[in-house]
């Protein structure tokens, strides 16, 4: 039980402690590496191993117990059950339920908020969701693709997920935020909301205006800095602060790098908001006045950005409906309709708040 024996929880992740076990779980589960029949690690085991209440590795026994993935019986423990997959696509299940994978590039709020989405109509359909983190590694991505098809799965929803090519066998898949794909994609107008989070730092006299962003190698990152660059007018590569992935702490080493700059900007955009939240807490750290001395907005939203303080301006994405929306469609893929591809983009919001300097 390797995979179990090596798993840490990150409890900055802002996706709650019970949900990341859960998850891992799942993905070991699907991945074969718990096999039926397999005993998981009692609850105060576990609970010790990682650090946390015993009652949250309780919840996460508990919700894969819904799920049908395990069953806690007293004396005996939590037991994995058998999928009774039979052959690829099939929803040979013990009920005759589909199960669906979704890949996300990594835990977060923000895939927090569009996996609800995906769950609220998984629920009503009966159908059982398992979820695996890629940890934003394309290499990982392909890899668990494959274990997927293999296993069986009868759908798969990509999250923001590089490094899936064309898999023999594979069955339906809907990608979600991946700009680059072909078939049935459902889009945030990342540009669109780039500019809109650029433009309103703009419009309150800001020149000097930086940007903290992931790898702009990644197709839904690289539009949103277009939109960004289309506010600006023209970038001064200098204020680009590119890191290597969605993250707090990386958020504070783009402020940091910002800061080191002879002049160094009165505004930033973090394209991502654990980004946006580690800019805020660097710039704190350094004892700087959010908003009078710098003045932030960010990408995505969830409840976390409006209890810091001070509470962060975002362009807010309709995440949750997107999940919806992208289960949606897989369910009606998965029972055979003949749809034709589209290519859909929701709208975003700018929420003001206070970090701005202009609510």
């Amino acid at each position: 039980m390797s995979g179990l024996s090596t798993f840490r929880v990150d409890p900055r992740s802002g996706v709650g402690i019970a949900a990341q076990i859960r998850t891992r779980i799942a993905f070991l589960i699907a991945d074969g590496e718990l096999a039926p029949g397999d005993r998981l690690p009692p609850v105060r085991d576990l609970a010790r191993q990682l650090g946390v209440n015993v009652n949250t590795v309780r919840s996460a026994y508990a919700k894969l117990d819904a799920d049908g993935l395990v069953r806690t019986r007293h004396g005996v423990g939590t037991v994995v059950l058998a999928t009774g997959v039979e052959s690829p696509h099939t929803g040979a299940l013990p009920l005759g339920v589909n199960t669906v994978a979704v890949l996300v590039g990594g835990l977060n709020p923000f895939y927090l908020s569009l996996l609800r989405g995906v769950e609220d109509v998984a629920a009503e359909q009966g159908t059982l969701v398992l979820v695996t983190d890629t940890r934003d590694s394309p290499t990982l991505a392909e890899a668990m693709i494959r274990r997927l098809i293999a296993r069986g799965v009868d759908g798969i929803v990509a999250v923001s997920v590089g490094g899936i090519g064309t898999n023999a066998g594979a069955p339906p898949i809907v990608y979600v935020d991946q700009p680059d794909r072909t078939g049935h994609v459902l889009l945030f107008d990342g540009h669109g909301a780039g500019y809109a989070a650029t433009r309103h730092l703009r419009e309150h006299g800001h020149e000097r205006i930086g940007i903290v962003t992931a790898p702009l190698s990644w197709p839904n990152v690289r539009e949103v800095y277009e939109g960004y660059v289309q506010a600006v007018g023209e970038a001064d590569g200098r204020l680009v602060a590119e890191v290597d992935e969605f993250t707090v702490d990386a958020g504070r080493a783009g402020l940091e790098r910002l800061l080191e700059l002879p002049d160094p900007p009165s505004a930033v955009f973090a394209a991502g908001e654990t980004l946006a939240l580690g800019v805020l807490h660097e710039a704190k750290s350094r004892g700087i006045d959010v908003p009078a001395d710098l003045a932030i907005t960010g990408y995505t939203d969830s409840p976390a950005a409006a209890l810091v303080e001070p509470p962060l301006t975002m362009v807010s994405v309709p995440a949750r409906e997107i999940g919806i929306q992208a289960m949606q469609t897989l369910a009606e893929l998965i029972r055979g309709k003949k749809l034709r591809t589209r290519r859909k983009v929701l709208d975003v919001e700018l929420v003001l708040r206070e970090s701005c300097g202009s609510h």
